[in-house]
């Protein structure tokens, strides 16, 4: 199953590593994740926020992995922050997640707070599976 990513060409180019548009295949069940926070399996939570976002995403990836998906399943998804991560270091993480997969619609904001001061980042996602 293959989720269809498109960028029309009735809008402007995305500015950055996601594309405008997935449409889900017919018949195919929506899977809608959690926000996944940077934490480790053991629950420690690490200080640097490009550390929580590689945790993070790697948390959505595990979980996708359990029912039988990858990434290039993702429908939707958005990063939460508090702080920035650097620059560099965030699309090289992005990057490594989505392989060369085209990027899905992708929502990164900056709020003041998660849930726990510690949570500098938060990864909320919806797949499809068929």
């Amino acid at each position: 199953m293959k989720v269809t990513r498109k960028n029309p060409e009735t809008v402007a180019p995305p500015i950055g590593a996601y594309s405008h548009l997935s449409i889900l295949p017919r018949d195919a069940e929506v899977l809608f994740l959690a926000g996944q926070i940077g934490a480790e399996l053991d629950g420690t939570i690490p200080d640097k926020v490009e550390d929580q976002f590689r945790n993070a995403l790697a948390n959505v990836a595990n979980i996708l992995k359990s029912e039988g998906l990858t990434p290039d399943s993702i429908l939707k998804i958005n990063f939460w922050f508090t702080e920035a991560p650097d620059r560099p270091q965030f699309l090289a993480i992005w990057n490594e997640f989505r392989g060369d997969d085209t990027p899905p619609p992708t929502t990164l904001a900056y709020v003041s707070a998660l849930a726990q001061p510690a949570i500098k980042v938060e990864v909320e996602a919806w797949a499809a599976r068929k």
